[in-house]
């Protein structure tokens, strides 16, 4: 018997009909999409940093060759450990691990959370972007990130309370030097 995929009016099943034969014929050929041959792992790998790294304003965003070399380092993972017999799941999600490593939370992202949690009665939402941009251009906001030693995995570490009472206050003292 063929299956038939298609709809017949007073059929119980809608997606399957009955030929005048009692046999299953398909409707309509099923077409299976090729894959594209320009498309690479190492190119989904490359659009995905390049994508995060941008949404989250890191510095290296713009930086080719580390954005190269890390997706690279991501793919070799990826089949080193696929070839090692691993299941694709985990084989994708420890090179992902290897392609974000150190890039999970920037700076801005830092800033920007102390602005939408802290400061929503003085900032509208549709303004906290910016505003954690203009704050990242201010000297103060910086070196109070250095010496919390700032990077990408910093929500992680237990000092994060601190950083963020340090950071409120030169935020506060920002805005209201702009009389906000």
């Amino acid at each position: 018997m063929d299956l038939v995929v298609g709809h017949r009016e007073g059929s119980r099943c809608p997606f399957l009909a009955y030929s005048e034969k009692h046999h299953y014929r398909p409707t309509k050929s099923i077409q299976i999409m090729k894959p594209n041959d320009e498309y690479s792992e190492l190119n989904y790998y490359i659009v995905y940093l390049q994508a995060h790294l941008s949404a989250h304003y890191f510095p290296q965003s713009v930086d080719r060759r580390f954005i190269a070399e890390r997706a690279d380092n991501a793919l070799d993972t990826y089949v080193t450990l696929f070839l090692q017999g691993k299941p694709q799941h985990i084989a994708q999600e420890l090179a992902m691990r290897e392609l974000l490593k150190g890039l999970y939370v920037s700076r801005y992202d830092v800033v920007h959370t102390i602005i939408e949690e802290d400061c929503w009665l003085r900032i509208p939402s549709d303004e906290m972007e910016v505003k954690a941009l203009y704050m990242l251009t201010k000297p103060v906001i910086h070196s109070i990130l250095d010496r919390h030693e700032v990077n990408g995995d910093f929500l992680t570490r237990e000092d994060y309370p601190p950083l963020r009472y340090e950071l409120l206050a030169a935020i506060n003292e920002i805005l209201d030097g702009d009389e906000l």
